[in-house]
């Protein structure tokens, strides 16, 4: 079909059976969401956002029409850039799926309310919107216009979110907003832009040392002298303990490309590492400081750059999120995925895949 073959669907009866039928593995830690992305022509997010929106209630908890939020959907993925390797509405896709996986794990569920899942869901689809496959430093050092903005301060985070809220207010027809209370909205509306900003990697030890200490720690002490579990739930659904648990799912579900099975795994660090390639080209062309030395098309080893990815960032915080939600399945991935790495490392190369047998 070509891309103007394939309309959007008025309503969820009219997505196309065989995405349809994809859409159905959705609740899957291993769907696949790059066979989503060729199916849809590279529009996964308005698609995924449909069935996954519809399968928690949003519409009814926001008292919008199905219509608002496909208009809705349709603007935000729009505003992503598909000319991005790896910051495009795939992954923003991506991110809303493992957002959702984690939504619907028995202790997230029982400790967080629906404005809370309602408020993830948004900040996923949301969080990187207009990313212009550059970093931070890139723009600051560049000093670009969002840098100038922003004043060098978690410059992307705050468009993403700034951006996100302009887009669904500037057109009634796909204002998701219209119809809820002024309190909710507000309430919401912190909530979103709370979780967007934790996915800037300048606090992730903070977030993550922040949740170990006033959710895991606690929680298995309580474990311990308690049989009553509603004092365990009690204490984890406090206004503070709820934000940390939001931003620990956001992370996650933001950098959890190396605990997909190993194909995705795999495809989405030549994506990440091609997009940062392009960086430094452009850093070096320019005459910029080069933000990531390592990163260099031709001597980068990424494989090394997986496993140092995996051993500082990964997985410290996914074993957090684990003992706290129980994600056997991710675990499993993460370290055959590690594996994969480190023999590809161990055997010299420095490409995605080894070499063919001579």
């Amino acid at each position: 079909m070509s891309q103007s073959q394939l309309a959007i669907p008025v309503t969820l009866n009219d997505v196309p059976p065989s995405i349809a039928e994809m859409l159905n593995d959705e609740e899957c830690w291993d769907f696949n969401i790059l066979e989503l992305e060729a199916a849809t022509h590279k529009r996964p997010l308005t698609y995924l956002g449909l069935k996954i929106f519809t399968s928690f209630g949003v519409c009814d908890f926001l008292n919008c029409s199905e219509a608002t939020l496909r208009s809705w959907l349709q603007l935000i993925e729009a505003s992503y850039h598909s000319s991005n390797s790896y910051h495009n509405s795939t992954h923003a896709a991506d991110v809303l799926h493992a957002t959702a996986y984690f939504l619907r794990r028995e202790r997230v569920k029982s400790s967080l309310d629906q404005l809370d899942e309602v408020a993830a869901l948004i900040a996923a689809t949301v969080h990187d919107v207009d990313h212009p496959g550059r970093t931070n430093s890139f723009l600051c050092n560049a000093g670009s216009e969002l840098a100038i903005l922003y004043n060098d301060t978690a410059v992307l985070e705050s468009h993403h979110a700034a951006l996100a809220f302009q887009l669904t207010n500037r057109d009634s027809k796909s204002n998701i907003f219209k119809n809820i209370d002024r309190n909710q909205y507000r309430t919401l509306r912190q909530s979103v832009i709370d979780m967007v900003l934790a996915t800037e990697m300048t606090r992730h030890f903070e977030h993550v040392s922040k949740f170990v200490n006033s959710i895991n720690k606690p929680m298995a002490a309580i474990e311990e002298t308690s049989t009553c579990s509603e004092s365990q739930t009690n204490f984890r659904n406090s206004v503070e303990n709820r934000l940390l648990i939001k931003r620990m799912l956001i992370k996650c579900a933001d950098v959890a490309n190396p605990c997909r099975p190993l194909e995705l795994c795999i495809e989405w660090a030549g994506r990440i590492s091609e997009e940062y390639f392009a960086q430094t080209d452009e850093e070096k062309r320019l005459g910029l400081p080069v933000v990531m030395p390592v990163f260099d098309r031709n001597t980068c080893s990424v494989p090394k750059s997986q496993i140092s990815f995996m051993d500082y960032f990964i997985t410290d915080m996914f074993d957090a999120l684990d003992a706290f939600a129980g994600l056997p399945v991710l675990m499993e991935h993460l370290s055959e995925n590690y594996k994969y790495w480190k023999t590809l490392d161990e055997g010299k190369c420095k490409s995605l895949r080894p070499p063919p047998p001579s």
